[in-house]
């Protein structure tokens, strides 16, 4: 029997019943604009890119406030030499609903990832995102990344074309009012996991935003590392 049972649901199955009920929700041709009008920049914008971080890379040094109006600091999180690896998930902002199932998904195997020795950060381009909080207290902290500017350096930086903009607009959506640089620049949905001596061990980028790794899989990785 394993030392740490998964959740009940795994995330794919979570994220093909959201994708479901948003096409039953906005009908296909509005939902075809959504998905085609994300996720076509996004794989343009990966593709256009001549360098691209991932495992074997040292992580970019980064610095960011927190959604509590302090600093997080990567190069201070290694000196510490607390934890063994460090989860960096970076997500659109509180209003994706995709990426709310992800980071809930996470949220479920803290403890995985507390066994391990790991930590967990998100990064988003959002003025204001909530703190990640799970049933026991504090989950995690998120990062106000102003402008993309740490997802560029990760190469994960897009912006969605007219049309997507267009209907989110017309839902109540303006990422110009959400985003702290008020624009509408986008991260790629991606998650890394650093190890001790800031090196990528891990890379999970996916242009299409409705998929995600299984956070299994990001625990394990890190259970690997665990010297």
């Amino acid at each position: 029997m394993s030392e740490h049972p998964g959740p009940a649901v795994p995330i794919a199955a979570s994220l093909a019943e959201f994708t479901d009920r948003l096409i039953a929700r906005r009908g296909v041709e509005q939902s075809n604009l959504l998905f085609g009008g994300q996720i076509g920049p996004a794989t343009e914008a990966l593709s256009a890119r001549t360098s691209t971080i991932g495992v074997g890379d040292l992580a970019p040094a980064f610095s960011l406030p927190t959604a509590e109006a302090g600093t997080w600091r990567l190069a201070e999180h290694l000196a510490q030499g607390k934890f063994t690896s460090l989860v960096v998930v970076f997500y659109r902002g509180t209003w994706c609903a995709y990426c709310s199932i992800y980071l809930r998904g996470l949220l479920e195997i803290q403890s995985q990832l507390s066994d391990a020795n790991a930590a967990l950060i998100a990064v988003s381009p959002e003025a204001a995102p909530a703190s990640a909080d799970g049933a026991d207290g504090p989950g995690f902290p998120v990062l106000i990344d102003r402008g993309g500017k740490v997802a560029e350096q990760f190469g994960l930086t897009f912006e969605m074309d007219d049309a997507a903009k267009n209907l989110l607009k017309s839902s109540g959506l303006d990422l110009e009012k959400r985003n702290a640089d008020g624009r509408w620049i986008l991260p790629v949905p991606g998650t890394f996991v650093i190890d001790r001596s800031g090196h990528i061990a891990y890379a999970h980028v996916d242009a299409d935003y409705r998929n995600r790794p299984e956070p299994q899989q990001i625990a394990a990785m890190c259970r690997s590392l665990r010297r």
